[in-house]
């Protein structure tokens, strides 16, 4: 009994909750392993940071050329012709509003945790054209400081509808070289680490002024520092989100990491109103690098959670 006591007072010390009014972390020793924000003074709710076992961070927040980046989060490019992605340098606010309500939230002493709230995204008429349910649940970490987030999100069109929009892409009338962003996305760290990339069809190693549009159902992003494998970053995309393998819009140069399940790539989405989408992720974090075997692997033991009977 007095050695369960100690292991337990020893777990207490070095691993437990970090709260604020508008974060939530699990907290190992002196380092956050990750971090919820969801301050109503930021643009969206995020992840940042996010690391491995006290490792170095693997998130960039609010970096100098797009301060809309918020680590880990999600954003809509377009709504009804009304941009939610980009804000304003000078008062950070985005054309079209994002705005949620105070999570509520679930702990358990392991690590493991629930978040639930509703969000609204409101043109400048001040008329709600989407709101979303969002559900994310944090895995316990694993021995080696692995965890997984799972991300849910229910969306329901307002009475004027909901068109989904985005940059038109490369080939594309007014095609750009950035287009096809929105939705799930990850800004990840620049120098000193590097990154490589693998999805769960190869890896992936063309990239176009440096950017890549892999179709997968999983791509990993993998760093090391020198010589040093640091870990890597792998998102699940559920098939019902976009079929078996969905697009990815990937950006890897020196200073820009970038990765977005690009949900819009194939085309705009139309919903009529009071239609419902929803959209279904995992986010998986761990100190080995990705290959492709271990995300087929990964991603089939996911997909069996979602689907069990199969």
């Amino acid at each position: 009994m007095a050695l369960l006591v100690f292991c337990l007072t020893q777990l207490a010390v070095f691993a437990d909750w970090q709260r604020t009014d508008t974060t939530l972390a699990w907290r190992v020793g002196t380092n956050v392993l990750w971090q919820f924000s969801f301050d109503p003074q930021k643009g969206k709710p995020f992840f940042h940071p996010l690391t491995v076992a006290g490792g170095p961070t693997l998130t960039n927040f609010r970096p100098a050329d797009h301060p809309w980046h918020y680590g880990l989060w999600f954003s809509w490019k377009y709504i009804n012709h009304v941009n939610y992605w980009e804000e304003d340098r000078t008062t950070g606010h985005a054309e079209g509003a994002t705005r949620w309500t105070r999570p509520k939230i679930k702990t358990w002493p392991d690590g493991r945790v629930r978040i639930r709230f509703d969000v609204t995204y409101t043109n400048p008429s001040n008329r709600v054209d989407l709101t979303e349910s969002r559900e994310l649940e944090i895995s316990a970490p694993k021995a080696d400081g692995g965890y997984a987030i799972d991300w849910r999100a229910q969306f329901t069109a307002g009475k004027a509808g909901a068109v989904l929009d985005r940059t038109p892409l490369p080939g594309e009338p007014d095609g750009k070289v950035n287009g096809g962003y929105a939705g799930l996305g990850i800004r990840m760290a620049g120098l000193p680490l590097t990154m490589s990339v693998v999805c769960s069809t190869g890896a992936v190693t063309h990239f176009e002024s440096d950017r890549a549009r892999p179709n997968a159902a999983a791509v990993g992003c993998n760093f090391n520092e020198g010589p040093k494998a640091i870990g890597g970053v792998a998102i699940f995309s559920n098939p019902a989100n976009a079929g078996e393998n969905p697009p990815w819009y990937l950006i890897n140069s020196e200073q820009f990491r970038f990765a977005c399940a690009a949900i819009l790539a194939p085309g705009i989405r139309t919903l009529a109103p009071g239609e419902r989408m929803n959209l279904d992720y995992r986010i998986a974090v761990q100190p080995q690098a990705w290959t492709t075997s271990a995300l087929q692997t990964a991603y089939a033991a996911w997909f069996q959670t979602l689907h069990p009977a199969r």
